[in-house]
């Protein structure tokens, strides 16, 4: 039996705000990571960061792999292995859905993995959450970093790959993460002036 949270509200949070126009955009934000042309900007300013920047960047930029690296790892070769639950668009052996009124956007393609948690709402909390905690002192718009998972998470319960209860398991993992990375990353001397800035 389902939570409540992966009923009613999937329910409106997949089928009731379906639209062309997210049809057509959440499908390539979702998956802004497999690109080739994101993935090298990425890690030139990784690398640039490294190389040229101020000690408090490269434990900003050190924090955030660490910290994406252990949690996509951890949903992906850990918590997935004991909780393989079949994701809403994931198809039986009749070829129906999981779930029977699941709506995939047109052209997209249901993951083979298990669901819980999701790995993209893990990555982007653990991500948001050391980028909030090295901001949170300098700007005061440091929480829209927390917009990072919210509406990566959105666009995977939109397009049907997983239930809210995912999104929230990944979002709880991600923090942990990454606030365990921020504590023992401030148990190193050269990197505590820095976390504390």
């Amino acid at each position: 039996m389902k939570p409540w949270i992966d009923t009613a509200p999937f329910h409106a949070l997949n089928v009731g705000a379906g639209n062309r126009a997210l049809d057509a955009f959440f499908p390539f934000l979702t998956s802004m990571h497999q690109q080739g042309w994101f993935m090298a900007l990425a890690c030139i300013g990784a690398a640039v960061a490294l190389w040229r920047g101020s000690p408090r960047a490269r434990v900003w930029v050190l924090c955030a792999l660490v910290a994406v690296g252990v949690a996509d790892a951890g949903a992906a070769k850990g918590v997935k292995k004991v909780f393989p639950r079949a994701r809403p668009c994931h198809r039986t052996v009749t070829g129906a859905t999981v779930v029977p009124d699941v709506r995939q956007a047109p052209g997209s393609d249901c993951p083979g993995s298990p669901s819980f948690p999701s790995n993209h709402a893990a990555n982007m909390m653990a991500l948001g959450t050391v980028c909030w905690w090295m901001t949170r002192r300098r700007s005061r718009w440091a929480p829209l970093w927390f917009l990072l998972p919210l509406v990566i998470g959105y666009t995977r319960i939109y397009l049907g790959y997983h239930y809210p209860s995912d999104v929230l398991g990944g979002w709880l993992m991600g923090a942990a993460v990454a606030a365990l990375t921020l504590w023992a990353a401030g148990r190193i001397p050269a990197a505590y002036a820095a976390l504390r800035e």
